[in-house]
């Protein structure tokens, strides 16, 4: 059985797990990540856990990254031109008229990545059937190529009236740029994505266009580093629906990757809570600079088919993760009217927080935590050791002000991010007709498992997780994801026999697409293909998914066990039904190639920068208020079924649980560490 390494690129901390698929050994490693270059720290992390020899017997490495999306979020991109049909260049800008935050005066949408003297029109036309209308201006092409090679453009985006239909126009359009010695990268609309909707459509081929540049240096660059020290295997990335793809397909279709970091965390709760029976969880991933949750419901997280990044939609399975601006990092500071606020704005990981001794001078939440006694002593992995009067003074600038003490201060700061970090919680469960209360809440990430007993008390919720390698738990999902490809095509048609046999054949269609975009996939084999379509009340705007069981690449369903399907969800969601007609919107299939079994994971081998426990210490207890004796241990101590009472705090590698006073825990299954309230 062969070895299978992860690496986790985090805006702060970059986490590599690797097992040994003959002793099913883990090593994991924490290192500081390299934003400038974020494949510096993925290469020193692999240099700590696996050696030249151990690197040949990887049989796959897989990966999550943030390069996309913080390309996005920078507006650090490439220069994009985009050539849209005559009479809708300006559709970026257009939008749908609506507004992020209806009753604030100030705002304004973000500025479109295109700017409109890179957006030209183009002579041609496609109608609402896919019928051309008018053929292809290869002038207009080539008017546009000129102005786009003045200025500079490295990649072109088209994007053409129902090209999702009939690509005919937007074929010919790439072949004139060739032709013309056009070397950059071309995104073609219908390529990236076969839905209606044009702004959207429009939009997700721009985001690719802007981003694929960077993001192929990055993946070959990585790969060709990864050579070098011995690595022979596949290379996979996540995708931002779950499941991974092959460095060269991530390279043809970056807009997949957007979430790929934040997404592993979430599928890897996913996991857990299918070996562990638990029905609802709440993934929790707090690291260095953001937080990011998702509602776990029977071992799935909740995907969507498109997500917004910065006002930007993406036509693209999504996993529905809510990330806001409040992790370890996560800078506080007075606002205009003296109120302290903390984040979106994060230390990194260079300065980093005060304690962190590297420059940083502002307040973190990571100071907060470590003058309180949260972690402990300040002894880290990696060697660090934590300053505090560093922290001191870096929370006394914000707390001298507003008359706190440093007690005070540090927890208010914790207060207020648990309760950004609550709301963000709220938005996939109370506001989706989901109960927290319900859930479990399974706490992971560098900075995850210090906040479990706080976001408990803000949620009401009873039961916390803290599952096995914590802090790097985002690559451990990782080493979980099958090879996956989905596609998905409008199909606008009435849910009766004519359209559902129509909406068969499209499902036939894209089948044998994904079939050549999945190695292995041909014999069928172990491949797994999920179908599903959008439905929607004949008059409404948008739809819901519904799961199809298909056989050989086509549906194995009547329009009535279809309908019967859509308005149980329908009532479940909306909590009522119609009685209009029910319509067919889109086709969408999804094929799974698993990856070989995993070892069965052991205990991980320890870093041996970690000393003794330091005993008891006196830090504070968020639940009594006021600071008190806590017992400190590492959790390798406690073994297979060790438990313990709070006040106490848990050490271990990669990071830090803070069982506050009135809660217990206990080892449960597969290493993951159950905490309850009892009582204060």
């Amino acid at each position: 059985m062969g070895s299978r390494l992860a690496a986790d690129a985090g805006g702060t901390f970059t986490d590599i797990v690797f097992i040994d698929g003959t002793s099913g050994r883990v090593r994991v490693s924490k290192v500081l990540s390299t934003p400038a270059a974020p494949d510096d720290a993925v290469v020193a992390g692999v240099a700590e856990v696996a050696g030249r020899e151990e690197l040949a017997r990887v049989e796959f490495f897989l990966h999550g990254m943030t390069v996309g999306l913080n390309s996005l979020l920078q507006r650090r991109g490439s220069v994009v031109g985009l050539l849209a049909t005559r009479g809708f260049r300006d559709i970026l800008e257009v939008r749908r008229g609506d507004r992020a935050s209806a009753y604030d005066p100030k705002w304004r949408p973000q500025p479109p990545l295109v700017p409109r003297h890179l957006r030209q029109p183009v002579t041609e036309r496609v109608d609402a059937h896919g019928v051309v209308l008018t053929p292809l201006d290869a002038q207009d092409v080539l008017d546009a190529l000129a102005l786009f090679q003045e200025e500079g453009v490295q990649s072109i985006a088209v994007a053409y009236l129902h090209a999702y239909l009939n690509p005919e126009n937007e074929l010919a359009t790439a072949r004139v740029l060739r032709e013309a010695g056009f070397r950059g990268d071309i995104s073609l609309s219908h390529e990236v994505s076969g839905e209606f909707r044009e702004y959207e459509r429009t939009s997700t081929t721009v985001v690719d266009a802007f981003i694929k540049p960077g993001t192929a240096h990055y993946l070959r660059r990585l790969k060709g580093r990864l050579d070098e020290q011995g690595l022979a295997a596949p290379c996979l990335v996540t995708r931002s629906g779950g499941g991974s793809m092959r460095f060269e397909d991530a390279e043809e279709r970056c807009f997949e990757t957007i979430m790929s970091g934040p997404v592993a965390g979430a599928l890897g709760c996913g996991e857990v809570c299918r070996r562990l029976g638990i029905p609802s969880a709440i993934a929790a991933d707090v690291g260095g600079t953001s937080f990011d949750c998702c509602l776990i419901t029977d071992g799935r997280p909740r995907v969507t088919y498109q997500g917004t990044i910065d006002g930007m939609p993406l036509q693209s399975p999504w996993v529905d993760i809510r990330s806001i601006g409040a992790g370890g990092g996560s800078i506080a500071y007075l606002d205009e009217g003296s109120l302290l606020r903390v984040g979106p704005r994060s230390a990194g990981s260079l300065p980093g927080p005060a304690c962190y001794g590297r420059g940083g001078e502002e307040p973190t939440v990571t100071d907060a935590a470590a003058w309180l006694g949260m972690l402990a002593d300040g002894r880290l992995a990696g060697g660090m050791r934590l300053d505090f009067d560093s922290a001191r003074r870096a929370l006394d600038t914000v707390g001298v002000p507003l008359g706190f003490t440093t007690d005070e201060t540090a927890v208010g700061i914790l207060r207020i991010v648990a309760a950004a970090m609550a709301q963000a919680i709220r938005s996939i469960t109370v506001e989706c007709g989901e109960d927290p209360r319900q859930a479990a809440l399974m706490m992971f990430g560098g900075a995850g498992p210090l906040f479990g007993t706080l976001l408990a008390e803000e949620l009401e919720v009873a039961h916390i997780m803290v599952p096995e390698f914590a802090g790097g738990f985002s690559a451990w999902g990782l080493l979980q994801q099958d090879i996956t490809h989905s596609a998905a095509r409008t199909c606008l048609r009435p849910l009766d026999e004519a359209g559902l046999a129509e909406a068969s054949a499209v499902l036939t269609d894209l089948c044998e697409g994904l079939t050549a975009r999945t190695p292995g996939a041909a014999p069928r084999g172990d491949v797994a293909l999920e179908a599903a379509v959008d439905l929607r009340y004949v008059g409404q705007q948008y739809t819901l998914t519904i799961p199809v069981a298909e056989e050989r690449y086509r549906f194995r369903a009547d329009t009535e066990a279809l309908r019967d399907a859509f308005e149980e969800e329908y009532e479940r969601t909306y909590s009522h039904r119609l009685t209009a007609d029910v319509e067919l919107v889109a086709v969408r299939a999804t094929m799974r190639l698993p990856l070989p079994s995993l070892a069965q994971a052991d205990a991980a081998d320890p870093l041996p920068v970690l000393e003794e426990a330091p005993g008891r210490i006196d830090a504070y207890s968020l639940s009594l208020g006021k600071r008190t004796p806590f017992d400190v241990r590492h959790r390798a101590r406690l073994g297979a079924t060790g438990s313990l009472t709070g006040p106490a705090i848990l050490l271990e590698d990669t990071c830090t649980t803070y069982v506050d006073a009135g809660y217990m825990l206990e080892v449960g299954p597969s290493g993951v560490l159950d905490m309850r309230r009892t009582e204060v």
